[in-house]
């Protein structure tokens, strides 16, 4: 099971109430975050548009889920305030594909991560929020773009694996804007809980106190 840190934002709660990943996340309110919330867990997600100043108030609990051996994915922006590297904002690109498919932003992958292995360049990245342009010394880096800022990288030092990325797979996914990311989104939760999700992206009706009907 992966906790997925959830602070309201719509597009994070269908991913994790969709059908195809509800039995793989739990959402996990940061603002109830607690060290009994992460027992049985393998790995904590933190999504593009988190509550990073909340997170850092609970940045101990974190670095603990990682000193055990946990995996955590961090993805879009993040704060120098409980993450050990400096991330700045850069316009999104949201257009490349139509204009430019040969020139995505993201230039270099290291094909060789789990989460990467066999995806194409298209799969890989669809647009980029920011860069890093501080990452930990002892980092390995994972993706740059063609100017050579470091867009993912990864790093054993707290005990586990952490991964971080400005990538927003899980709130795309959960929009439903791009419609391919259950390539990246399925490569992704296989690395961090060892199941391969199966089926189409769908949300659930009464989730959201409605009933959906065909015509």
């Amino acid at each position: 099971m992966i906790g997925l840190l959830f602070n309201g934002v719509w597009s994070q709660y269908a991913f994790a109430k969709a059908g195809k990943y509800q039995h793989l996340y739990r959402l996990l309110y940061i603002h109830d975050l607690t060290e009994a919330s992460l027992q049985g867990l393998k790995a904590i997600a933190v999504p593009f548009q988190s509550n990073q100043a909340a997170i850092r108030e609970r940045k101990g609990l974190i670095y603990n889920f990682l000193k055990q051996g946990g995996k955590i994915f961090v993805a879009g922006d993040s704060t120098a305030d409980w993450l050990d590297a400096q991330w700045e904002d850069r316009p999104v690109n949201n257009y490349w594909w139509v204009k430019d498919p040969n020139n995505p932003p993201v230039s270099q992958t290291d094909y060789s991560h789990p989460i990467y292995e066999g995806l194409s360049a298209r799969h890989a990245c669809w647009h980029t929020h920011g860069v890093y342009t501080r990452i930990p010394e002892h980092a390995r880096i994972v993706q740059t773009n063609g100017k050579g800022e470091v867009i993912s990288w990864e790093t054993n030092h707290y005990g586990g694996t952490l991964f971080v990325t400005t990538l927003d797979p899980i709130v795309e996914h959960g929009i439903q804007q791009i419609t391919h990311l259950d390539h990246y989104v399925d490569k992704l939760t296989e690395w961090l809980c060892g199941v391969k999700p199966e089926g189409q992206f769908e949300m659930q009706a009464a989730d959201y106190g409605v009933a959906w009907e065909n015509d």
